[in-house]
């Protein structure tokens, strides 16, 4: 990322979260629809270029990364498997309990680690029929030793079957009782598209299978408590644009922004990992 703006301090989260060592890690949860992942990614390595130990993790479910350092619970055995530059080692879950264990999953000066429990493998459909390995929430427990040894958790608490605005059902979004901050991420590849093809329960806002994407729409998910919002509360909540391709999608990004700065929520625009505007 090297002399670019970073997002943590661009959402107003960099002092708290990104430039301190607290007594207790903070936990900022991820949620909505496009460009969750990626987001997460991007601040957990923010974090990271500041000396940080910055675990990512979930609460629903992720993609099982090909890169980094990853820790595996894996049930059937119960044992935790480490992957790390090619090479698998495994521990007993109770390695978790020793605070010296922290040196073999975090490098020092600063290091992302992305945590998980293995789930069964699944089949895309298709004539390819790509295997996909996902991970889930890992036990309590394990959880709890995990945090202990980081000092900023980012984690992915929403699913949107990979559409770029998101509705949260009853459920959800699955937020952890430490979360303190919210980032509420939406896709700006929905403008135009009709709302079933872009909407993931779409219901929830008594929107039609043909309606139009609008920017007033994504505005209006983001800013209400059935939308982006939900079980907010007094945390802090930021949004994030992402998808802005183009420069009609960046000046789309802008009135959107305006929009929810009208009504207190701040947050910034961004293209393939770049900012391209704050609001």
């Amino acid at each position: 990322m090297g002399g670019e703006e970073k997002l943590l301090k661009s959402l107003g989260l960099w002092e708290r979260w990104g430039n301190t060592r607290a007594p207790e890690p903070g936990v900022i949860a991820l949620t909505g629809g496009g460009g969750k992942t990626t987001t997460m990614e991007n601040l957990a390595a923010e974090a990271a270029q500041a000396g940080r130990r910055a675990l990512a993790a979930t609460s629903t479910h992720i993609a099982l990364p090909d890169r980094g350092t990853v820790l595996l619970f894996l049930q059937d055995c119960g044992m935790l498997e480490l992957r790390k530059d090619r090479e698998k080692r495994r521990y007993p879950a109770a390695a978790l309990e020793d605070p010296d264990f922290a040196d073999c999953l975090f490098e020092a000066g600063g290091s992302v680690l992305t945590a998980g429990t293995l789930c069964r493998p699944e089949t895309a459909g298709g004539p390819e029929g790509k295997v996909i390995r996902k991970l889930t929430a890992l036990p309590e427990t394990l959880r709890k030793s995990l945090m202990r040894m980081a000092d900023v958790v980012f984690v992915e608490a929403d699913g949107a079957k990979r559409l770029p605005l998101k509705l949260p059902a009853a459920h959800e979004p699955a937020l952890e009782k430490e979360t303190e901050a919210v980032i509420c991420c939406a896709g700006l590849s929905a403008l135009g598209r009709r709302a079933g093809e872009a909407v993931f329960r779409r219901e929830l806002f008594s929107l039609k299978e043909n309606e139009p994407v609008t920017e007033e729409l994504i505005g209006r998910i983001l800013a209400s408590e059935r939308g982006g919002r939900k079980h907010v509360g007094a945390l802090e909540y930021r949004a994030v644009l992402n998808q802005c391709d183009t420069e009609e999608l960046e000046a789309a990004a802008g009135r959107i922004g305006a929009f929810l700065a009208e009504r207190g929520i701040h947050g910034a625009a961004v293209c393939r990992g770049r900012i391209r505007l704050t609001f």
